[in-house]
């Protein structure tokens, strides 16, 4: 578990905590290509963007302290 700098609301960012951020997410951007209507063009950017931004954190959390 590691703290987020970047992240001032004083939670903990765990991996499980992401990744329901992630799948969360998911839903919504695929929700949004069965009804196009639901979201703009610019928060389905922002849906994208904060995507790969969970992906980046989540990688960034499951590097251990290990050997490799």
């Amino acid at each position: 578990m590691k703290l987020n700098p970047n992240n001032h609301n004083y939670q903990m960012e765990t991996v499980s905590t992401v990744s329901k951020r992630i799948k969360g997410i998911k839903n919504a951007l695929k929700t949004s290509n069965d009804d196009p209507l639901l979201y703009t063009g610019e928060e389905v950017r922002y849906l994208k963007r904060s995507l790969h931004d969970a992906y980046v954190l989540r990688e960034e959390l499951n590097k251990g302290n290990g050997f490799g």
